[in-house]
């Protein structure tokens, strides 16, 4: 009687375990939604167009853009304090631009060496267009430069040592 007894908790062990590693592995719930990882990976797209940028929040954020008539932007540099500030391109004609800064209108251009640059006024929160040597004296409010081929950049990006290590990064962010 011992033995029948010791082979039926032997077997309902060896049973109860095939039972119980057959059910969790043939459950599929075909009817619930999986959920995807997001990954931060898919940034990877920007290259060193953020450098510099800290800021998790700008996916999409460029320190360069190609000015288009029409475009909208929002622009940040955390060093000047400045966050969202609204940039629209009103007017491209060759290598010159025109736009307005969240009320200021400058117009800045590469072939125009005496306001190329655009520098934040930090008494009345405008932005003025100002040439080279301004830019240089007042290097830490620099938003961006105006480049060949109407590209409007970051300061850090500026051929002029004194700008670029001065500067502080301006994001382009289109809207």
């Amino acid at each position: 009687m011992k033995k029948i007894f010791n082979l039926a908790v032997a077997m309902s062990v060896i049973a109860s375990s095939l039972f119980f590693a057959s059910c969790g592995e043939d459950d599929d719930d075909d009817d619930a939604p999986k959920q995807e990882q997001n990954n931060n990976n898919d940034n990877n797209n920007q290259g060193n167009n953020n450098q510099g940028n800290n800021n998790q929040n700008n996916v999409g954020a460029t320190t360069s853009i190609t000015a288009v008539a029409g475009d909208t932007y929002t622009i940040s540099n955390s060093k000047i304090g400045i966050t969202g500030a609204s940039l629209s391109i009103d007017a491209v004609s060759g290598s010159t631009v025109t736009v307005t800064i969240s009320g200021s209108t400058i117009t800045v251009g590469s072939a125009n060496a005496d306001k190329s640059y655009a520098i934040y006024v930090a008494s009345d929160g405008s932005v003025k267009a100002a040439s080279m040597s301004e830019a240089k004296a007042d290097a830490a409010n620099v938003l961006f430069i105006c480049k060949a081929n109407s590209v409007l950049a970051s300061a850090t990006l500026a051929n002029d040592a004194t700008i670029k290590t001065g500067a502080g990064v301006t994001t382009f962010l289109k809207m």
